[in-house]
């Protein structure tokens, strides 16, 4: 089973409104807005790596990219919980992802120092990875961050 890194941008109230009702989170993510969710495929780890050098945890607001800020509730919505991210935060991930050129992501992808950290999954030293697959999906990152920062949304991601 793969494991997918999604992005959903959404009204402020309505994240508010699902860290009243959690319990209708599921539904939310694959029902109500399910068309509306952004996919970076197996990418999310990697990416988060590359932007913080860590596996799972790093400086704000670049650790806060793809993990999120606060868990949605305890329900299982894939691989743990929805994690919720004020659109303040929004606003400041997107700033500092629009701070980072292809350029200097691209330096910063080292496929020893990925293998070395156990990245999900173990495939970033093969061949045109970095630009055929990992790069689009950061720009997918920056793109998406970009316009719910513009909409003055706040952002839910989850791993599925």
């Amino acid at each position: 089973m793969s494991m997918i890194g999604n992005l959903l941008a959404v009204p402020q109230e309505k994240l508010d409104e699902l860290y009243e009702h959690p319990e209708s989170v599921s539904k939310v993510l694959y029902e109500v807005y399910e068309d509306d969710v952004v996919d970076l495929d197996k990418s999310w780890q990697v990416i988060h790596f590359v932007l913080t050098g860590s596996a799972y945890e790093g400086t704000p607001p670049l650790c806060h990219a793809i993990f999120g800020q606060v868990p949605i509730g305890e329900e299982e919505v894939g691989y743990g919980p929805a994690l919720g991210t004020r659109y303040q935060l929004v606003s400041e991930i997107s700033s500092a992802l629009s701070n980072i050129s292809e350029d200097e992501f691209c330096n910063r992808f080292n496929p020893e120092s990925i293998a070395k950290a156990d990245i999900y999954p173990p495939v970033w030293s093969e061949p045109g990875v970095l630009n055929d697959y990992v790069l689009p999906n950061f720009r997918t990152l920056k793109r998406f961050y970009s316009e719910a920062a513009a909409n003055r949304h706040a952002v839910i991601t989850f791993i599925s």
